[in-house]
């Protein structure tokens, strides 16, 4: 990526409203997923956003890091399977 684009897009991560608050409004099942060594959003972060929505699954999938359904993706498949078995209408 062009060195401008990645300096944008920090920029507009940065100065992004935190919508953490938002969190406890989800009324859908959610899948909150991701790689026991990701360093960019560390597993205690998955963790306290998957907290914030009321029934939500968090799943940390090993030895992947930031992009665990490129990583790992038989692991985060079985995953994504098992919520949505879990969670399809009826």
């Amino acid at each position: 990526n062009p060195p401008g684009g990645i300096a944008a897009a920090q920029r507009a991560m940065a100065t992004r409203p935190d919508s953490r608050p938002l969190l406890a409004a989800i009324r859908v099942p959610a899948l909150v997923v991701t790689g026991a060594e990701d360093k960019l959003i560390p597993p205690a972060e998955a963790e306290a956003l998957a907290a914030g929505i009321t029934g939500a699954t968090q799943v940390s999938i090993p030895g992947a890091a930031h992009l665990p359904g490129i990583e790992k993706p038989a692991e985060f498949n079985a995953a994504a399977k098992s919520f949505l078995e879990r969670n399809a209408p009826r």
